[in-house]
């Protein structure tokens, strides 16, 4: 008996394990556009992305086992560099390397209107029908989008949730059309594009 709890007692003492907050995540960002902050001219965005109580689980380079603790935060920032346009990723376990990209020309526009990214206003789901408390629906309600932009020396925010842009509210949202339209829109549209693109190819390296 004595043995099993010496065994079970330096398996653990051996088991690495963390789990990270969303404090955790925006302590890596912060610092990193403290960085930016230091620039000339500093002209930087990023995109938060979480749905609420979905938790996932990563094994570290180092063997260590990390966890998000309750709810998973991805950041994706951008930041201009000299002539060049660059990516960095940061989650609750920690940073990614960053590396330069091509803007879409999509992207390029949208970040060309700053004052239309600053003024428009992205508007909540609004159903035609009556009920539409589908389970497809309340998922969607739960995930989140939270943008924050620095260009100038001027600095705004923007959020909204997942069911908002949903393509199938062509049809049961009263707002689609109008949310469609926003430069912001667009600009989540190439961001979510370029992310899966980055995820399939491979491209995300923990510096962890």
């Amino acid at each position: 008996m004595k043995k099993i709890i010496f065994i079970l007692f330096l398996t653990m003492s051996t088991f690495s394990f963390s789990q990270n907050d969303e404090a955790f995540v925006d302590a890596l960002v912060a610092q990193k556009m403290a960085e930016l902050e230091m620039q000339a001219n500093p002209e930087y965005f990023y995109r938060k992305e979480y749905c609420d109580g979905n938790s996932q689980a990563f094994t570290l380079r180092n063997g260590e086992l990390c966890t998000s603790k309750n709810t998973y935060y991805a950041v994706y920032l951008f930041w201009r560099e000299d002539e060049n346009l660059r990516f960095q990723k940061f989650d609750n376990c920690g940073r990614f390397s960053p590396f330069t990209i091509s803007a879409s020309k999509q992207m390029a526009r949208s970040l060309k209107e700053k004052e239309a990214l600053k003024a428009e206003k992205i508007r909540p789901f609004a159903s035609n029908k009556l009920n539409d408390a589908t389970s497809e629906n309340s998922a969607m309600q739960s995930c989140h989008k939270e943008y924050k932009f620095v260009f100038e020396g001027v600095t705004f925010e923007k959020s909204f949730k997942d069911i908002d842009l949903v393509e199938k509210s062509k049809k049961e949202s009263k707002n689609a059309n109008h949310n469609k339209s926003l430069a912001l829109v667009k600009l989540e549209g190439e961001i979510s594009e370029l992310v899966r693109n980055f995820e399939t190819a491979g491209k995300f390296f923990r510096e962890n």
